[in-house]
């Protein structure tokens, strides 16, 4: 089967797209971490099985740091593979 060429703005097109796919999924990934932090202050809160002291008010944007790298990690994979299955075709 023959596959025309992707023409330059294609592949910027492409590029773009594979960069806000990344910056989206690494910035859904902080997300998730911070709702965790959320939720575990929030139930230590309100059952005091967890004693978090002076920490509490601080996990979730403890947790929103920590969610960082590997949402650049899981970003760049996003990227990867974006570019990868779209640029081959």
């Amino acid at each position: 089967m023959w596959i025309s060429p992707k023409s330059p703005v294609q592949k910027i097109a492409i590029i773009i797209y594979g960069l806000i796919a990344g910056v989206l999924a690494a910035m859904g990934t902080s997300a998730a971490c911070l709702v965790l932090g959320i939720a575990i202050s929030l139930f230590a809160q309100s059952t005091g099985w967890i004693h978090l002291g002076g920490y509490q008010p601080w996990l979730p944007i403890i947790g929103l740091e920590y969610g960082f790298i590997p949402g650049v990690v899981i970003g760049t994979f996003v990227c990867w593979k974006v570019w990868r299955t779209r640029l081959e075709r």
